[in-house]
């Protein structure tokens, strides 16, 4: 089973960095194919637009079987992001976790950085889920000056 995970995130490696667009790169830490890091460019039209925000994946031996573990190193502001950067997104909880590809994977994680899962009980920060909901105008803004202050390329 090992060696079915490793083969997988390998090939997912080599797809993201050769294939997926350059919103997203990503290496391996330490020769552990199970820690990467990922660098992923704020989405245009957004608050995080040209942020570059850090990332670290920990994938189980058993993956794809169970969801890795993300977490910002990139301070951001958004509603299923914690200040320490523990991300809440149902795709990640075992629960709801089905094997997907990893460029996939990817994607959710932009997506949500484009449309928050605001409405859900379980979001981490309640006071910017009703922020959102509430003045959408003031979370961006808000959202905008911490990618400028965190996630400016340099950082």
């Amino acid at each position: 089973m090992l060696h079915l995970s490793s083969s997988h995130l390998r090939f997912g490696l080599k797809y993201l960095n050769k294939y997926h667009s350059t919103n997203v790169t990503t290496v391996i830490v330490d020769d552990n194919i199970f820690h990467w890091e990922a660098t992923l460019i704020g989405p245009v039209n957004t608050p995080y637009e040209g942020g570059v925000f850090k990332m670290s994946l920990h994938f189980p031996p058993d993956y794809p079987n169970n969801p890795p573990k993300v977490c910002f190193v990139t301070k951001i502001c958004h509603p299923n992001i914690s200040d320490n950067g523990g991300i809440y997104l149902r795709v990640l909880k075992s629960t709801y976790w089905h094997p997907m590809p990893i460029n996939l994977l990817f994607k959710r994680l932009v997506g949500k950085l484009i449309e928050p899962e605001a409405d859900d009980e379980d979001q981490i920060n309640e006071n910017l889920a009703n922020l959102y909901k509430s003045d959408r105008t003031k979370f961006e803004a808000m959202a905008r000056v911490m990618t400028n202050q965190y996630a400016r390329r340099g950082n």
